[in-house]
């Protein structure tokens, strides 16, 4: 697909490396105003110097409330307006379960799910109050969709959460705001190789390994074109690698062996189905009020 995107407004977070630099330089190459905004300063400058003259860059933590709603204030300034959000930034702390300090857990947390709902929640109201409405990505992992591997716990939790997130979101938008969750598997990129906080020593042996096995993913540039392809499409799922459907298939078969065995339909049907128990619950005090 190469669907031209000339005047349309697009914020990609996480966007000075890997997919989120990727992303935004697709973007830019269909015609799009891209603002790009991450905490890296200096690769923020680097991926602003790759785009067309009608970009922008926008220093912006995402783990902090003020910095997002300035980024937001930023881009109401400066495009009018937002028609595709990409809440791609991310951060990794590779370390086994029981090994991973309070600090590296904080932070993953704190940017993986805090700031990407702080992001989404922030630009939706943004989109709603657009005639047009808007089209917002999360990016998340095959890691929200079963797969796991060792060393990767705190990180594969905050992937699970962006999928629940994306999922909320896509049942309280309105019809004019398509949500989609990006779900790439081994891609090249540097994550886990940017700046860290504080108090967060470097890792230079995880590093090492990371950097060896992230040399073997799936070119960048080519999850990129499926990220914006899928957003466009406005599909839900946007997938890369064929591979994970495995441990989808594997969880959802774990999950029905245990519905089957322990709660079978014939047990409650669904007389404790929360949605519909809240409107039950709803019309009744509907009736009461009148």
């Amino acid at each position: 697909m190469s669907s031209s995107l000339a005047n349309k407004r697009a914020v990609v977070t996480g966007g000075a490396s890997g997919i989120g630099c990727a992303i935004a330089q697709e973007l830019s190459a269909r015609g799009a105003k891209v603002i790009v905004a991450d905490v890296n300063e200096a690769g923020l400058t680097e991926t602003r110097a790759s785009l067309n003259s009608g970009c922008s860059s926008f220093v912006c933590d995402v783990s902090k409330h003020e910095q997002v709603e300035a980024l937001a204030t930023h881009t109401k300034d400066t495009l009018g307006g937002c028609d595709m959000l990409f809440a791609n930034a991310g951060v990794i702390a590779a370390g086994r379960y029981t090994k991973m300090t309070v600090p590296e857990a904080d932070w993953i947390l704190s940017v993986n799910i805090r700031g990407v709902w702080d992001t989404t929640a922030t630009f939706a109201r943004m989109m709603e109050q657009q005639q047009e409405g808007g089209r917002i990505c999360f990016t998340g992992s095959e890691h929200s969709l079963g797969f796991q591997h060792a060393n990767a716990a705190v990180y594969t939790a905050s992937k699970h959460a962006v999928l629940g997130l994306a999922e909320v979101l896509r049942a309280e938008t309105p019809e004019n705001i398509s949500v989609s969750v990006f779900c790439p598997g081994l891609v090249g990129t540097a994550l886990g190789g940017g700046p860290r906080p504080d108090g967060l020593p470097v890792q230079e042996r995880n590093l090492d390994m990371s950097a060896r096995i992230q040399a073997r993913g799936m070119p960048v540039e080519e999850a990129a074109r499926d990220a914006v392809d899928g957003a466009l499409r406005g599909d839900f799922y946007i997938v890369t690698h064929s591979h994970t459907i495995k441990a989808a298939e594997k969880r959802l078969d774990e999950m029905k062996a245990a519905f089957a065995k322990q709660a079978p339909w014939e047990r409650n049907e669904d007389r404790y189905e929360v949605n519909s128990v809240i409107a039950a619950v709803a019309a009744e005090l509907k009736n009461e009020a009148k």
